[in-house]
């Protein structure tokens, strides 16, 4: 039998039986608070740094199109939520992949880094690219 944990969802493959998934809502039983509040936390952090990070990208390119006084606000109010962005996303990913780490014998299971995790460290190096390409803009 095969278990997959994520931040959202476990499944379970019994032999013979197909793919059971279902939502994690915490507490889980037989799984920490500790566990659980670190789940919460890496969703929080993982969800807002992808919807916000592209609000901070839309400023960016806003500002190419304004006149001087706006294009200057919208410079660095861009530029500050990257660097925040990106930060966020570093938080969750981190919290998320010590989370698969710590609890390995909470879940009944082994726990490894599934494709999200390396999509996700993925999309840090891309969005830390996208904050010293914002720095650049003039």
């Amino acid at each position: 039998m095969e278990d997959k944990i994520g931040l959202w969802r476990t499944c379970t493959s019994p032999p013979n039986l197909g793919q059971r998934c279902v939502d994690i809502k915490c507490p889980l039983e037989g799984v920490t608070t500790n566990a659980c509040s670190q789940i919460l936390a890496a969703r929080a952090f993982v969800t807002l740094a992808c919807i916000m990070s592209g609000f901070s990208a839309l400023l960016l390119f806003a500002s190419v199109a304004t006149a001087d006084n706006i294009r200057r606000i919208l410079l660095i109010a861009g530029k500050g939520l990257a660097f925040t962005y990106l930060i966020m996303g570093i938080i969750g990913i981190a919290v998320g992949i010590n989370v698969t780490t710590d609890t390995k014998g909470e879940f009944g299971t082994q726990l490894s880094w599934g494709a999200s995790a390396i999509i996700g460290v993925i999309a840090i190096v891309l969005n830390f690219c996208g904050a010293i390409v914002s720095v650049l803009i003039k």
